[in-house]
């Protein structure tokens, strides 16, 4: 495992960041630095036609870094992976199931969970209900202790990935 100084802040907003029409993000696993190549200049990497004249002045910054990754012959540079809505709803399921003892709050937010918008509804009676203290037992019914656990779950999505790639977090920030 190599020890690494990750800046986890711009990890989690590179990870949980769902569009990736807007580019792609690296991690430099030697400064654990979070590199953004926008998509303009990733897709004329890949089309062979990266040039710094071809672009505007804002985007001639990102083309030697992205030879940089794209010459990365030692693995150096890591595509960061996306959160997508599974993962969410997962975790959305997994604090109903751990966190909440109320039944017929638990019983809501299954439901919600099956709906054509589970997070927007889930989040909903969450609000909802927080107003209404009377159902809450220790402010589980908070949507700041579900963004809490949310929080917790993404931490543990990119600690499994470090290890998966040989990355020991040297400091969390």
């Amino acid at each position: 495992m190599n020890l690494v100084a990750v800046d986890m802040e711009a990890l989690i907003e590179t990870i949980s960041h769902v569009d990736d029409n807007l580019g792609k993000s690296y991690l430099d696993s030697v400064t654990g630095e979070v590199i953004y190549i926008p998509t303009e200049v990733s897709l004329a990497l890949e089309n062979g036609t990266l040039e710094e004249n071809t672009f505007d002045n804002w985007l001639k910054e990102f083309v030697n870094v992205a030879t940089l990754i794209n010459e990365d012959k030692a693995n150096r540079y890591l595509i960061t992976p996306l959160i997508d809505d599974d993962f969410y709803i997962k975790a959305m399921k997994e604090y109903v199931k751990t966190k909440i003892s109320n039944s017929d709050l638990k019983l809501e937010l299954t439901e919600a969970l099956k709906s054509n918008e589970p997070t927007k509804k889930f989040k909903h009676i969450l609000m909802d209900k927080q107003n209404t203290m009377d159902v809450c037992e220790d402010d589980e019914c908070t949507t700041d202790e579900y963004y809490k656990y949310e929080d917790h779950c993404i931490n543990e999505f990119i600690i499994e990935w470090l290890k998966s790639n040989r990355i020991e977090l040297k400091y969390l920030n």
